[in-house]
């Protein structure tokens, strides 16, 4: 799986917005591959459109989506604000969850929420967590543009702890240099993080929601996901 191009020509064309997010979406010049990557060439097929990606952080994504610059996005928490700007598709096409990771140099335990409140924990700008820990001004958060920059931080005894979700954060620990160093925390949220694609309210292929909902579906339906997801998780 994977190694889709952004030069696929269909008779029409979805602008996606992505950042780097591996396993779901990794990023080598213009050679894209991952889950998100498989799934929209999928879903391009279905549509019978074209798949073109637009690379950008993920705050900036997140603003092109308000903007109607892109069409649609992946990998994406529903949150109400963001729904006031983009249309979620439903059903989420995959789920993690939340997890804590520390530096195992640090010989400190978080037994439980209010325990995060002495520690400063690391987090990528944008990103949607759990609540309330997403709304609690009272926790001491450093947020930064990657999640690669959040394991450089708690390498470096930077940060104390940074927060990411186990689909995606396990996966990248597993190939760094890093991945002796951490230790992931006993406390966990026990939430879980479902994964939505979405579509901008000011892109033209909003009036096609309904299609778009049919067309992963039946991805889901078929066990496509579970196909792809598989192929990266061995």
């Amino acid at each position: 799986m994977g190694g889709l191009e952004a030069t696929n020509v269909r008779s029409s064309e979805i602008k996606v917005a992505l950042d780097a997010w591996p396993p779901f979406r990794m990023l080598n010049k213009n050679q894209y591959s991952g889950i998100d990557i498989d799934l929209w060439d999928r879903i391009g097929q279905q549509m019978d459109a074209k798949v073109t990606f637009v690379r950008c952080p993920w705050g900036r994504c997140l603003r092109m989506m308000k903007e109607g610059i892109v069409d649609m996005m992946g990998g994406l928490a529903y949150r109400d604000e963001r729904a006031k700007y983009m249309q979620y598709i439903f059903p989420a096409y995959y789920s993690c969850s939340t997890v804590f990771y520390k530096n195992k140099r640090n010989d400190f335990h978080i037994e439980n929420y209010e325990d995060l409140y002495y520690y400063e924990i690391g987090f990528v700008i944008g990103s949607a967590y759990f609540f309330p820990f997403d709304q609690d001004e009272k926790i001491t958060k450093k947020g930064v543009g990657t999640e690669r920059q959040l394991l450089e931080m708690l390498a470096l005894d930077r940060i104390q702890l940074i927060i990411g979700t186990d689909c995606q954060a396990d996966y990248e620990i597993a190939q760094s240099s890093y991945q002796t160093l951490f230790e992931k925390l006993t406390y966990k949220p026990n939430n879980n993080v479902k994964l939505h694609i979405a579509i901008s309210k000011k892109s033209p292929y909003l009036k096609k929601k309904q299609a778009f909902q049919d067309a992963l579906s039946r991805l889901i339906n078929e066990g496509t996901i579970e196909e792809i997801s598989a192929s990266y998780f061995k």
